[in-house]
């Protein structure tokens, strides 16, 4: 994440220390559905234990805002907070050595957080993308994926450019409302700008 967006976080950890819940909705909302990806994942759990264990980060996230000092990310703090609770559930579910073999892939890369989610939304949205219906699925990847302008799909299509448009407004309307619960963390991918 940018520098200007750690600036604006770190305020908001400000904030939500002097009690600001308005900045810990901030926090719950941005990062709770990729923290859930990446808890389940992680350790192969079901979705609703895994939303247990992020929550439980969170409520603690909330409950020592007091006594924590975070100087950097809160991005970073939260992905470590979530990979321990992911460490400590697998311990007391299995005494193998499969918990030290996950734990080094963890540690293997910083970037297991933003892999592991990139590749769920791609998912998730291509999965929604499916559900267009096939004309308007069509004008959507012309549009958003090869850069055409209404008039050049229109043309190419032997459809209005009125048509065009609503068919990318009806899609970009499907997208987000199957999507709906991922936007936030849509917005820290670009990638995903095609969907604004």
């Amino acid at each position: 994440m940018e520098t200007g967006n750690q600036t604006k976080e770190l305020f908001l950890y400000q904030e939500m220390k002097r009690g600001k819940e308005y900045a810990f909705d901030f926090f719950f909302n941005y990062y709770y559905p990729g923290l859930c990806i990446y808890a389940q994942k992680t350790i192969s759990i079901p979705a609703q234990e895994a939303k247990d264990l992020v929550q439980n980060v969170f409520v603690k996230f909330w409950n020592d805002r007091e006594k924590t000092d975070i100087r950097f990310s809160i991005r970073s703090y939260l992905f470590v907070s979530v990979k321990n609770k992911c460490l400590d559930l697998l311990r007391k579910k299995t005494k193998n050595l499969k918990v030290q073999e996950i734990t080094n892939e963890l540690d293997a890369t910083d970037e297991s957080f933003d892999t592991y989610v990139l590749s769920e939304l791609e998912a998730l949205f291509n999965k929604s993308l499916e559900k267009l219906p096939e004309r308007c699925r069509e004008v959507f990847e012309l549009s958003r994926f090869h850069g055409l302008k209404n008039r050049e799909i229109a043309a190419k299509l032997n459809l209005s450019e009125k048509t065009v448009e609503n068919q990318v407004t009806k899609a970009l309307h499907i997208l987000k409302e199957e999507l709906k619960d991922y936007l936030p963390l849509l917005a820290l991918f670009e990638v995903f700008n095609f969907l604004k």
